[in-house]
């Protein structure tokens, strides 16, 4: 029913747009940010239904509902109760201080009107109808759960202001209650009915299947599990109980949603919201500074909002990810969050390494910035390991699932092993690096290619004469080699992939510039490369705690 707040100057929250979604809305951030503030905001965006409205089918639904909660479309005037002179939420602002967007197209400014309650000066927030419109606040029910929630029964001293309230939900609503409390707690709840404590809150009273264990003896995070879970039911009623018209049929707002409860509960909680919010047409709006929480809910796409304080404003974090919230929650450096985190890359052997390191380079001078920060998050592991042994590791479901979330880069010779669903894939070229390297020198050589007049290379003495005389001779010498085995009728098993590594060692700096020129001059092939690695980082980041944004396209 809301789809955007557009808040001009509301404490310190000023020219903020807060978007707000038709599922579950989650808003973090520091301290002194006025999350609260926005619940509140929301809360006095709407009216309340009438026991006449003619989508109801029961006109004791109303009363029901509010007769089990203990806030229903609480005004911002009783939500903040202002300070003993006067407390104004936007000094030096006149005119509208927030906007709302509704569902329907309607938009709807509010404006502070000062009012006196009791002895205290308080404001409150209204909408400016404009004249020839018949513009009004929408009626949905707004079920607001605020911190007086948590407050514990045993350190309530007034017995005589308890009182049970009459007005109870349906008994099949009841059992609902108990089974969702059940697979949260493992306690059985009979007997529930709903207790005033004074005008601080209502709470469930209850026995239990255990000894012990009643509404008096629960901990203060059961308690508070019950009040949400009763909030959620009783919304479903309220759904199951009209003519559903709408987008959104009712919104239940809460603050400090993980207060007391268990990361555990936490998560549970959110997968209830996400089905109560589907099934019936509830919006939930809360506060939370619980990174658990926060990190589950970017993996169920739920809406979040994370606001930094400026000191004497308030901003709102642009494209929020964990790993944003995460620094400013612990008020990081960003490079300071990756330290120690990376994705752990298997090669072949040393010549594989620097094959890929020379192809990162080439990346990095194409994307420039963009790339430098995801090479550094990658760990190139010192290790030579066979390809067929590694491709049977990364073919271990097992260890693929558990420890092994890394990345396997096989010589171009095992082109054939490519699968990206076991994090494997081949170094362009269809051959192991050396021979790569050791066939295009040869080509360079045969076709007088410009390479060998190039300053650099010419510089450092590596002319055609000298690759004549020094480096294509140990090429050949691996043939001739390879041949006399042959014709001996010995085996030639090792014998080529030892010799190759001899003379690509022997010769290492002249071949990377071969590498160098190789990737330069095959575009398609080191472009089909990067895609697929790619593919493998986004694949494989969130295991390591590394945000799949860090590599943009």
């Amino acid at each position: 029913m809301l789809n955007k707040l557009e808040i001009e100057c509301y404490r310190k929250l000023k020219n903020v747009s807060i978007d707000i979604s038709s599922g579950i809305n989650i808003i973090s951030g520091t301290n002194g940010t006025c999350k609260s503030s926005i619940l509140y905001m929301v809360s006095n965006a709407f009216q309340e239904v009438r026991t006449k409205d003619d989508w109801l089918k029961s006109a004791d639904v109303i009363s029901i509902l509010k007769s089990v909660n203990d806030g229903v479309n609480l005004k911002i005037e009783s939500l903040t109760k202002g300070d003993e002179t006067y407390n104004d939420p936007a000094p030096g602002n006149k005119g509208t201080l927030f906007t709302c967007y509704y569902e329907n197209g309607i938009k709807l400014e509010f404006r502070r009107h000062n009012t006196k309650v009791g002895n205290g000066n308080r404001f409150a927030l209204k909408p400016l109808y404009k004249r020839g419109t018949s513009d009004k606040l929408p009626a949905v029910p707004v079920v607001y759960l605020g911190l007086s929630r948590l407050y514990a029964f045993g350190e309530y001293g007034n017995d005589d202001e308890l009182k049970k309230v009459r007005k109870r939900l349906p008994d099949q609503y009841i059992d609902i209650i108990g089974k969702i409390y059940m697979q949260f707690t493992g306690i059985s709840i009979a007997n529930q009915e709903i207790q005033e404590m004074g005008d601080i809150k209502k709470r469930s009273k209850f026995l239990t299947n255990r000894e012990g264990i009643d509404s008096n003896t629960i901990s203060a995070g059961e308690d508070n599990l019950l009040i949400m879970i009763t909030a959620l039911v009783s919304l479903r009623y309220y759904y199951e109980n009209i003519d559903s018209r709408r987008e959104t049929e009712s919104i239940l707002l809460i603050d400090e949603v993980d207060a007391t409860l268990h990361p555990a509960y936490q998560v549970k909680l959110l997968d209830l919201f996400l089905e109560y919010s589907s099934k019936y047409k509830i919006k939930l709006i809360f506060t939370t500074h619980s990174l658990s929480l926060l990190e589950y809910a970017f993996i169920q796409k739920c809406n979040v909002i994370y606001l930094l304080d400026n000191e004497t404003s308030v901003i709102k974090m642009q494209d929020v990810d964990i790993y944003k919230i995460k620094m400013f929650l612990h008020n990081q450096a960003k490079e300071d969050i990756y330290i120690n985190r990376s994705i752990p890359v298997f090669t072949e052997d040393s010549e594989a390494r620097l094959f890929l390191q020379c192809l990162f380079e080439q990346y990095e001078r194409t994307y420039g910035e963009k790339f430098k920060k995801v090479k550094s998050l990658f760990h190139m592991v010192d290790a030579n390991i066979s390809g067929d042994a590694l491709v049977n590791i990364f073919k271990d479901d097992k260890l693929l699932r558990s420890t092994m979330r890394s990345i396997c880069i096989l010589d171009g010779d095992k082109d054939a092993q490519h699968d990206l669903r076991n994090y494997t894939i081949a170094l362009p070229g269809k051959d192991a690096p050396e021979k790569i390297v050791f066939n295009y020198a040869k080509e360079l050589y045969e076709r007088d290619d410009v390479f060998w007049q190039d300053t650099t290379i010419c510089d450092l003495g590596y002319t055609k004469v000298y690759f004549r005389d020094n480096i294509l001779t140990d090429i050949n010498s691996i043939e001739e080699k390879l041949a006399e085995l042959e014709t001996q009728g010995k085996s030639k098993k090792g014998v080529e992939r030892e010799k190759n590594k001899k003379v690509f060692n022997d010769h290492i700096r002249f071949f990377e510039l071969i590498m160098k020129k190789w990737i330069c001059d095959h575009p398609t092939q080191i472009d089909g490369f990067y895609k697929d690695l790619r593919t493998l980082f986004m694949k494989v980041s969130e295991f390591h705690d590394i945000s799949s944004k860090e590599w943009e396209l």
